[in-house]
């Protein structure tokens, strides 16, 4: 499958729409796209409901991106990973870092609030 982000805002945060393989052909795309919102200071959230792959390379660009926004004051928060993306995850411990929701609501609500 053809890789494939897009980038949606609204007030709360920037939602990171992935389709396709994460691997090293798309790891740069990727991880540019990431990087793009998480220096301008922004929560993130990645929807991977259709993302079919996922090699040590994107899992790489995540935690750098979590980790780059943690050093920017963000957020990021993955949200429904297939469960043969979300074992990976799960084996490599990644998911102890970087908090993965079910559903996106689930993923907004968790969002630091806005409102002083």
């Amino acid at each position: 499958m053809d890789f494939d982000i897009s980038l949606m805002k609204d007030e709360r945060c920037t939602l990171v729409r992935v389709q396709g393989d994460i691997d090293v052909v798309s790891r740069a795309r990727f991880e540019e796209a990431l990087f793009e919102v998480v220096d301008a200071g922004e929560p993130m959230v990645v929807d991977m409901r259709q993302v079919t792959f996922c090699d040590s390379t994107g899992l790489n660009a995540i935690v750098a991106a979590n980790r780059r926004a943690g050093q920017h004051g963000g957020t990021v928060a993955l949200v429904a990973l297939p469960p043969r993306v979300q074992r990976v995850f799960r084996i490599t411990g990644i998911d102890k870092f970087v908090p993965i929701y079910d559903t996106l609501r689930e993923a907004i609500g968790a969002l630091p609030s806005t409102t002083a």
